[in-house]
C-alpha cells in the first residue's frame, strides 16, 4: 500500500490487536493486511478476491495432497 494512501489511528483492547496480530503472523502478512482482508471480507460476504500469497499457499497444500495420495497408491 502506498504512502499517501489515508491511514486512520484506531484504539482496541490489547487482547484484540494480539489476536490480529497472531492471525497475521499465521497468514504471513501484516497486521495491516490482516485487517484489511477481514474488512473486504465483512463486505463482500466473504467473496473477497484471493491474494496471490494465498494463492501459493493453496497451490502448495493441493500439491502436498496430490503427492500424498500417489505415495498411497504406489504402496497399495
Amino acid at each position: 500500500m502506498a504512502r499517501d494512501e489515508p491511514q486512520i489511528n484506531l484504539r482496541m483492547p490489547a487482547d484484540l490487536k494480539a489476536r490480529l496480530e497472531r492471525a497475521a503472523s499465521d497468514n504471513r502478512r501484516s497486521t495491516t493486511a490482516e485487517i484489511m482482508a477481514r474488512l473486504e471480507e465483512s463486505f463482500t460476504g466473504g467473496a473477497a478476491p484471493i491474494d496471490e500469497h494465498t494463492l501459493d499457499l493453496f497451490a502448495e497444500k493441493v500439491g502436498q495432497v496430490l503427492d500424498e495420495r500417489e505415495k498411497k497408491k504406489k504402496r497399495g
